[in-house]
Protein backbone atom coordinates (compact mmCIF):
# COMPACT_ATOMS: atom_id res chain seq x y z
CA UNK A 1 0.00 0.00 0.00
CA UNK A 2 2.98 2.30 1.37
CA UNK A 3 4.72 1.85 -2.14
CA UNK A 4 1.44 2.76 -4.13
CA UNK A 5 1.09 5.62 -2.49
CA UNK A 6 5.10 6.97 -2.33
CA UNK A 7 4.07 6.35 -6.49
CA UNK A 8 1.74 9.42 -6.31
CA UNK A 9 3.48 11.63 -4.47
CA UNK A 10 6.79 10.93 -6.90
CA UNK A 11 4.93 11.46 -9.96
CA UNK A 12 3.04 14.53 -8.09
CA UNK A 13 6.93 15.93 -7.64
CA UNK A 14 8.06 14.86 -11.56
CA UNK A 15 5.22 17.04 -12.64
CA UNK A 16 6.21 19.93 -10.99
CA UNK A 17 9.74 19.44 -11.70
CA UNK A 18 8.67 19.15 -15.56
CA UNK A 19 6.44 22.50 -15.08
CA UNK A 20 9.73 24.16 -14.00
CA UNK A 21 10.06 26.35 -16.85
CA UNK A 22 11.50 29.13 -15.94
CA UNK A 23 12.04 30.64 -19.18
CA UNK A 24 8.54 30.87 -20.68
CA UNK A 25 7.30 34.30 -19.90
CA UNK A 26 10.43 35.63 -21.96
CA UNK A 27 11.12 32.80 -24.12
CA UNK A 28 9.19 34.22 -27.43
CA UNK A 29 11.15 37.20 -27.01
CA UNK A 30 14.22 35.57 -26.63
CA UNK A 31 13.00 33.68 -29.69
CA UNK A 32 12.99 36.88 -31.73
CA UNK A 33 16.43 38.10 -30.77
CA UNK A 34 17.54 35.52 -32.73
CA UNK A 35 15.68 36.48 -35.42
CA UNK A 36 12.23 35.12 -35.46
CA UNK A 37 8.97 36.71 -36.30
CA UNK A 38 5.54 35.96 -35.04
CA UNK A 39 5.16 33.33 -38.02
CA UNK A 40 8.68 31.57 -37.29
CA UNK A 41 7.15 31.17 -33.81
CA UNK A 42 4.20 29.55 -34.50
CA UNK A 43 6.10 27.36 -37.42
CA UNK A 44 8.57 26.28 -34.62
CA UNK A 45 5.97 25.24 -32.55
CA UNK A 46 4.14 22.86 -35.04
CA UNK A 47 7.50 21.46 -35.43
CA UNK A 48 7.37 20.80 -31.97
CA UNK A 49 3.93 19.46 -32.62
CA UNK A 50 5.20 17.27 -35.16
CA UNK A 51 7.64 15.79 -33.38
CA UNK A 52 4.70 14.68 -31.02
CA UNK A 53 2.41 13.85 -33.53
CA UNK A 54 5.94 11.04 -34.57
CA UNK A 55 6.77 10.05 -31.28
CA UNK A 56 3.53 10.35 -28.92
CA UNK A 57 1.62 6.90 -29.66
CA UNK A 58 4.90 4.83 -29.89
CA UNK A 59 6.45 6.50 -26.58
CA UNK A 60 2.78 5.35 -25.33
CA UNK A 61 2.86 1.93 -26.52
CA UNK A 62 6.21 1.60 -25.13
CA UNK A 63 5.26 2.96 -21.45
CA UNK A 64 2.54 -0.33 -22.12
CA UNK A 65 5.61 -2.56 -22.96
CA UNK A 66 8.06 -1.77 -20.77
CA UNK A 67 6.99 0.07 -17.88
CA UNK A 68 5.65 3.00 -16.57
CA UNK A 69 9.24 3.10 -14.23
CA UNK A 70 11.34 2.84 -17.59
CA UNK A 71 9.49 4.94 -19.63
CA UNK A 72 9.32 8.13 -16.66
CA UNK A 73 13.60 7.96 -16.72
CA UNK A 74 13.76 8.21 -20.54
CA UNK A 75 11.26 11.17 -20.35
CA UNK A 76 13.14 12.85 -17.69
CA UNK A 77 16.86 12.17 -19.35
CA UNK A 78 15.30 13.42 -22.92
CA UNK A 79 13.91 16.49 -21.17
CA UNK A 80 17.13 17.04 -18.91
CA UNK A 81 19.50 17.21 -21.97
CA UNK A 82 17.21 19.41 -24.23
CA UNK A 83 16.51 21.87 -21.60
CA UNK A 84 20.13 22.24 -21.37
CA UNK A 85 21.22 22.27 -24.90
CA UNK A 86 18.78 24.26 -25.40
CA UNK A 87 21.06 27.50 -23.45
CA UNK A 88 23.57 27.22 -26.07
CA UNK A 89 20.95 27.75 -29.02
CA UNK A 90 21.62 30.39 -31.41
CA UNK A 91 19.61 29.94 -34.70
CA UNK A 92 16.04 28.06 -36.11
CA UNK A 93 17.68 25.10 -36.85
CA UNK A 94 18.99 24.73 -33.67
CA UNK A 95 15.93 25.57 -32.03
CA UNK A 96 13.81 23.10 -34.25
CA UNK A 97 16.62 19.88 -33.10
CA UNK A 98 15.76 20.93 -29.50
CA UNK A 99 12.56 20.68 -29.87
CA UNK A 100 12.07 17.80 -31.14
CA UNK A 101 14.47 16.13 -28.29
CA UNK A 102 12.00 18.14 -25.44
CA UNK A 103 9.03 16.61 -27.79
CA UNK A 104 10.47 13.12 -27.31
CA UNK A 105 11.12 13.53 -23.48
CA UNK A 106 7.14 15.01 -23.13
CA UNK A 107 6.04 12.14 -25.22
CA UNK A 108 7.12 9.76 -23.06
CA UNK A 109 5.97 11.48 -19.77
CA UNK A 110 2.42 11.86 -21.36
CA UNK A 111 -0.26 9.51 -20.62
CA UNK A 112 2.02 7.49 -18.60
CA UNK A 113 2.03 10.02 -15.45
CA UNK A 114 -1.96 9.59 -15.99
CA UNK A 115 -1.87 5.79 -16.39
CA UNK A 116 0.81 5.52 -13.56
CA UNK A 117 -1.60 7.58 -11.40
CA UNK A 118 -4.59 5.25 -12.19
CA UNK A 119 -3.01 2.13 -11.54
CA UNK A 120 -1.44 2.81 -8.53
CA UNK A 121 -5.00 4.29 -6.93
CA UNK A 122 -6.18 0.87 -8.51
CA UNK A 123 -3.73 -1.06 -6.89
CA UNK A 124 -4.24 0.73 -3.30
CA UNK A 125 -8.35 -0.01 -3.91
CA UNK A 126 -8.36 3.71 -4.56
CA UNK A 127 -9.63 4.03 -8.31
CA UNK A 128 -12.98 6.08 -7.33
CA UNK A 129 -10.93 9.12 -6.32
CA UNK A 130 -9.12 9.38 -9.48
CA UNK A 131 -10.76 12.52 -10.53
CA UNK A 132 -10.07 14.30 -7.02
CA UNK A 133 -6.41 12.98 -7.39
CA UNK A 134 -5.55 13.59 -10.54
CA UNK A 135 -7.68 16.91 -10.42
CA UNK A 136 -5.23 17.46 -7.26
CA UNK A 137 -2.24 16.84 -8.92
CA UNK A 138 -2.94 19.65 -12.07
CA UNK A 139 -4.02 22.06 -10.12
CA UNK A 140 -0.44 22.04 -7.96
CA UNK A 141 1.76 21.13 -10.91
CA UNK A 142 0.28 24.87 -12.36
CA UNK A 143 0.96 26.36 -9.08
CA UNK A 144 4.48 25.54 -9.59
CA UNK A 145 4.56 26.55 -13.18
CA UNK A 146 3.04 29.77 -11.78
CA UNK A 147 5.90 30.30 -8.92
CA UNK A 148 8.23 29.38 -12.24
CA UNK A 149 7.11 31.97 -14.11
CA UNK A 150 6.88 34.75 -11.85
CA UNK A 151 10.63 33.85 -10.21
CA UNK A 152 11.55 33.20 -13.76
CA UNK A 153 10.18 36.68 -15.46
CA UNK A 154 11.60 38.89 -12.38
CA UNK A 155 15.26 37.12 -12.44
CA UNK A 156 14.77 37.83 -16.42
CA UNK A 157 15.64 41.25 -15.19
CA UNK A 158 19.16 40.76 -14.28
CA UNK A 159 19.99 37.03 -15.39
CA UNK A 160 20.34 35.91 -19.12
CA UNK A 161 17.68 33.62 -20.75
CA UNK A 162 19.90 31.51 -21.29
CA UNK A 163 20.78 30.60 -16.95
CA UNK A 164 16.97 29.79 -16.87
CA UNK A 165 17.19 27.26 -19.53
CA UNK A 166 19.92 26.13 -17.24
CA UNK A 167 17.67 26.09 -14.26
CA UNK A 168 14.86 23.66 -16.57
CA UNK A 169 17.40 21.09 -17.08
CA UNK A 170 18.83 20.76 -13.31
CA UNK A 171 14.89 20.57 -12.52
CA UNK A 172 13.96 17.72 -14.78
CA UNK A 173 17.39 16.14 -13.76
CA UNK A 174 16.12 15.77 -10.18
CA UNK A 175 12.95 14.56 -11.75
CA UNK A 176 15.31 11.93 -13.21
CA UNK A 177 16.28 10.96 -9.78
CA UNK A 178 12.89 10.63 -8.90
CA UNK A 179 11.60 8.58 -11.06
CA UNK A 180 14.05 5.46 -9.88
CA UNK A 181 12.12 5.16 -6.91
CA UNK A 182 9.06 4.32 -9.01
CA UNK A 183 7.16 1.15 -8.44
CA UNK A 184 5.37 -0.24 -11.50
CA UNK A 185 2.26 -1.26 -10.38
CA UNK A 186 0.45 -4.98 -11.05
CA UNK A 187 -0.89 -5.06 -14.68
CA UNK A 188 -0.47 -7.07 -17.96
CA UNK A 189 1.78 -6.30 -20.68
CA UNK A 190 0.49 -5.06 -23.80
CA UNK A 191 2.13 -7.14 -27.46
CA UNK A 192 0.79 -8.00 -30.32
CA UNK A 193 1.16 -11.33 -31.77
CA UNK A 194 0.86 -9.52 -35.17
CA UNK A 195 3.10 -6.95 -34.39
CA UNK A 196 4.07 -3.30 -32.77
CA UNK A 197 2.65 -1.63 -35.60
CA UNK A 198 -0.78 -3.50 -35.67
CA UNK A 199 -1.08 -3.80 -32.09
CA UNK A 200 -0.89 0.24 -32.32
CA UNK A 201 -3.78 0.06 -34.83
CA UNK A 202 -6.04 -2.29 -32.65
CA UNK A 203 -5.84 0.35 -30.11
CA UNK A 204 -6.53 2.99 -32.16
CA UNK A 205 -9.63 1.12 -33.68
CA UNK A 206 -10.81 0.52 -29.98
CA UNK A 207 -10.14 4.78 -29.09
CA UNK A 208 -11.46 5.93 -31.89
CA UNK A 209 -14.57 3.51 -33.53
CA UNK A 210 -15.20 0.76 -30.64
CA UNK A 211 -15.96 2.34 -27.71
CA UNK A 212 -18.89 3.68 -26.46
CA UNK A 213 -17.38 7.02 -24.46
CA UNK A 214 -13.52 6.75 -25.35
CA UNK A 215 -14.48 7.88 -29.14
CA UNK A 216 -16.73 10.71 -27.99
CA UNK A 217 -14.07 12.04 -25.12
CA UNK A 218 -11.07 11.55 -27.02
CA UNK A 219 -11.51 14.08 -30.08
CA UNK A 220 -13.15 16.53 -27.70
CA UNK A 221 -9.78 16.51 -25.00
CA UNK A 222 -7.85 16.92 -27.89
CA UNK A 223 -10.00 20.43 -28.62
CA UNK A 224 -10.06 21.38 -25.23
CA UNK A 225 -6.26 21.29 -25.12
CA UNK A 226 -6.18 23.09 -29.13
CA UNK A 227 -7.81 25.90 -27.42
CA UNK A 228 -5.98 26.52 -24.30
CA UNK A 229 -2.34 26.58 -26.41
CA UNK A 230 -3.94 28.38 -29.71
CA UNK A 231 -3.72 32.01 -28.57
CA UNK A 232 -0.87 31.70 -26.14
CA UNK A 233 2.14 33.03 -27.98
CA UNK A 234 0.04 35.82 -28.71
CA UNK A 235 -0.10 36.62 -24.93
CA UNK A 236 3.95 38.34 -24.39
CA UNK A 237 3.18 40.07 -28.08
CA UNK A 238 -0.20 41.35 -26.46
CA UNK A 239 1.71 42.57 -23.19
CA UNK A 240 4.40 44.14 -25.09
CA UNK A 241 2.08 46.37 -27.74
CA UNK A 242 0.33 47.18 -24.46
CA UNK A 243 3.84 48.86 -22.70
CA UNK A 244 3.77 46.27 -20.23
CA UNK A 245 7.79 46.23 -18.17
CA UNK A 246 9.61 42.98 -19.04
CA UNK A 247 9.70 42.70 -15.07
CA UNK A 248 6.33 42.32 -14.92
CA UNK A 249 5.73 39.61 -17.77
CA UNK A 250 6.49 36.33 -15.25
CA UNK A 251 4.21 38.03 -12.96
CA UNK A 252 1.42 37.74 -15.44
CA UNK A 253 2.46 34.87 -17.14
CA UNK A 254 2.77 33.07 -13.45
CA UNK A 255 -0.77 34.31 -13.16
CA UNK A 256 -1.88 31.93 -16.29
CA UNK A 257 -1.63 29.00 -13.77
CA UNK A 258 -3.77 30.11 -11.06
CA UNK A 259 -7.14 29.92 -12.93
CA UNK A 260 -5.89 26.34 -14.13
CA UNK A 261 -5.16 25.41 -10.90
CA UNK A 262 -8.19 26.78 -9.26
CA UNK A 263 -10.20 25.11 -12.16
CA UNK A 264 -8.49 21.94 -11.27
CA UNK A 265 -8.85 21.86 -7.57
CA UNK A 266 -12.63 22.94 -8.21
CA UNK A 267 -13.88 20.48 -11.08
CA UNK A 268 -14.37 17.49 -9.07
CA UNK A 269 -16.71 19.57 -6.68
CA UNK A 270 -18.09 21.19 -9.42
CA UNK A 271 -18.95 17.93 -11.36
CA UNK A 272 -20.61 16.87 -8.52
CA UNK A 273 -22.85 20.58 -8.10
CA UNK A 274 -23.48 21.06 -11.63
CA UNK A 275 -23.77 17.74 -13.39
CA UNK A 276 -20.93 16.35 -15.75
CA UNK A 277 -23.37 17.21 -18.70
CA UNK A 278 -23.54 20.53 -18.01
CA UNK A 279 -19.82 21.36 -16.84
CA UNK A 280 -18.99 19.82 -20.04
CA UNK A 281 -21.08 22.23 -22.01
CA UNK A 282 -19.86 25.42 -20.33
CA UNK A 283 -16.23 24.17 -21.16
CA UNK A 284 -15.64 25.68 -24.64
CA UNK A 285 -17.02 28.97 -23.31
CA UNK A 286 -13.98 30.08 -21.40
CA UNK A 287 -11.49 30.02 -24.37
CA UNK A 288 -14.07 31.57 -27.00
CA UNK A 289 -15.24 34.43 -24.87
CA UNK A 290 -11.10 34.92 -23.54
CA UNK A 291 -10.26 35.48 -27.35
CA UNK A 292 -13.14 37.03 -28.60
CA UNK A 293 -12.38 39.94 -25.96
CA UNK A 294 -8.78 40.13 -26.55
CA UNK A 295 -10.04 40.99 -29.75
CA UNK A 296 -11.78 43.88 -29.22
CA UNK A 297 -11.51 45.39 -25.89
CA UNK A 298 -8.70 48.14 -25.72
CA UNK A 299 -5.47 48.03 -24.04
CA UNK A 300 -5.09 46.88 -21.07
CA UNK A 301 -8.25 45.88 -20.43
CA UNK A 302 -7.71 43.28 -22.84
CA UNK A 303 -5.31 41.82 -20.38
CA UNK A 304 -8.09 40.68 -18.16
CA UNK A 305 -9.53 38.38 -20.89
CA UNK A 306 -6.25 36.45 -21.21
CA UNK A 307 -7.38 34.79 -17.67
CA UNK A 308 -10.57 33.26 -19.23
CA UNK A 309 -8.71 30.75 -21.54
CA UNK A 310 -6.90 28.59 -19.42
CA UNK A 311 -9.89 27.48 -16.51
CA UNK A 312 -10.56 25.35 -19.41
CA UNK A 313 -6.91 23.55 -18.99
CA UNK A 314 -7.80 23.05 -15.17
CA UNK A 315 -11.34 21.30 -16.07
CA UNK A 316 -11.10 19.31 -19.10
CA UNK A 317 -8.65 16.75 -18.05
CA UNK A 318 -9.78 16.08 -14.38
CA UNK A 319 -13.39 15.44 -15.40
CA UNK A 320 -12.97 13.71 -19.37
CA UNK A 321 -10.24 11.30 -18.33
CA UNK A 322 -12.47 9.08 -16.16
CA UNK A 323 -14.34 8.14 -19.17
CA UNK A 324 -11.35 7.06 -20.66
CA UNK A 325 -9.73 4.83 -17.65
CA UNK A 326 -13.36 3.38 -16.78
CA UNK A 327 -13.06 1.75 -21.02
CA UNK A 328 -9.62 1.21 -21.56
CA UNK A 329 -7.67 -1.71 -19.92
CA UNK A 330 -4.03 -1.43 -17.83
CA UNK A 331 -2.43 -2.74 -20.65
CA UNK A 332 -3.28 -0.40 -22.99
CA UNK A 333 -4.04 2.84 -21.10
CA UNK A 334 -0.63 5.25 -21.65
CA UNK A 335 -1.32 4.19 -25.37
CA UNK A 336 -4.79 5.63 -25.62
CA UNK A 337 -4.19 8.96 -23.68
CA UNK A 338 -0.84 9.09 -26.52
CA UNK A 339 -3.80 9.03 -28.77
CA UNK A 340 -5.14 12.25 -27.35
CA UNK A 341 -2.14 13.96 -27.53
CA UNK A 342 -1.38 12.66 -30.29
CA UNK A 343 -4.65 14.16 -32.01
CA UNK A 344 -3.95 17.77 -30.16
CA UNK A 345 -0.27 18.08 -31.59
CA UNK A 346 -2.06 16.82 -34.97
CA UNK A 347 -4.69 19.94 -35.03
CA UNK A 348 -2.28 22.63 -33.32
CA UNK A 349 0.12 21.76 -36.49
CA UNK A 350 -3.13 22.50 -38.75
CA UNK A 351 -4.03 25.24 -37.06
CA UNK A 352 -1.10 26.58 -35.22
CA UNK A 353 0.71 28.59 -37.91
CA UNK A 354 -2.17 29.90 -39.48
CA UNK A 355 -2.97 32.22 -36.06
CA UNK A 356 0.80 32.75 -36.41
CA UNK A 357 0.50 34.25 -40.03
CA UNK A 358 -2.46 36.08 -38.93
CA UNK A 359 -0.78 37.70 -36.24
CA UNK A 360 2.45 38.86 -38.85
CA UNK A 361 0.14 39.80 -41.40
CA UNK A 362 -2.87 41.18 -40.15
CA UNK A 363 -2.84 41.97 -36.47
CA UNK A 364 -3.08 40.75 -32.97
CA UNK A 365 -6.69 41.09 -32.93
CA UNK A 366 -7.17 39.21 -35.82
CA UNK A 367 -5.25 36.24 -35.06
CA UNK A 368 -7.53 36.38 -30.95
CA UNK A 369 -10.62 36.61 -33.34
CA UNK A 370 -9.57 34.02 -35.83
CA UNK A 371 -8.64 31.43 -32.63
CA UNK A 372 -12.13 32.09 -31.09
CA UNK A 373 -13.60 31.05 -34.12
CA UNK A 374 -11.50 27.77 -34.83
CA UNK A 375 -11.95 26.68 -31.11
CA UNK A 376 -16.51 26.98 -31.86
CA UNK A 377 -16.03 25.63 -35.03
CA UNK A 378 -13.92 22.65 -33.88
CA UNK A 379 -15.59 21.87 -30.25
CA UNK A 380 -19.63 22.43 -30.78
CA UNK A 381 -20.23 19.12 -33.08
CA UNK A 382 -17.88 17.19 -30.60
CA UNK A 383 -19.49 18.83 -27.79
CA UNK A 384 -23.20 17.45 -28.91
CA UNK A 385 -21.90 14.31 -30.23
CA UNK A 386 -20.29 13.85 -26.11
CA UNK A 387 -23.50 14.86 -24.51
CA UNK A 388 -25.28 12.76 -26.87
CA UNK A 389 -23.26 9.34 -25.94
CA UNK A 390 -23.62 10.83 -22.07
CA UNK A 391 -27.29 10.53 -22.26
CA UNK A 392 -27.52 7.09 -23.98
CA UNK A 393 -25.15 5.99 -21.10
CA UNK A 394 -27.27 7.29 -18.49
CA UNK A 395 -30.38 5.50 -20.46
CA UNK A 396 -28.51 2.02 -20.92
Amino acid sequence: MERWNRNLRLVLWIRILFALIFSLPVISLYWQTHGMDLADVFWLQAIFAVAIIILEVPTGYIGDRIGRKKTLILACAMASIGWSIYAIADSFIWFVLLEIILGCGFAFLSGTDTALVFESLQASGRAAEVTRVSGRQLSLSHWAEGAAALSGGLAASVLSTECLLVASGLATLIALGLALGISDPPRESYSHPRGTLYGIYKIARFAFLRSSMVRYVLPFMSVCSLATMLGVWLYQPLWQNSGVPLWLFGVLWAALSFPTGLAGHWAHHLEQKLGTRRLIMLMPLFPITGYLLMAVLPGWTALCAVYLVPVLRGLAHPVLARFVHEETWSDKRATVFSLESWLFRLLYFTFGPVVGYAARDWSLDAAFALSAGIVLVLSLPLMLRLLAALRRRKGG
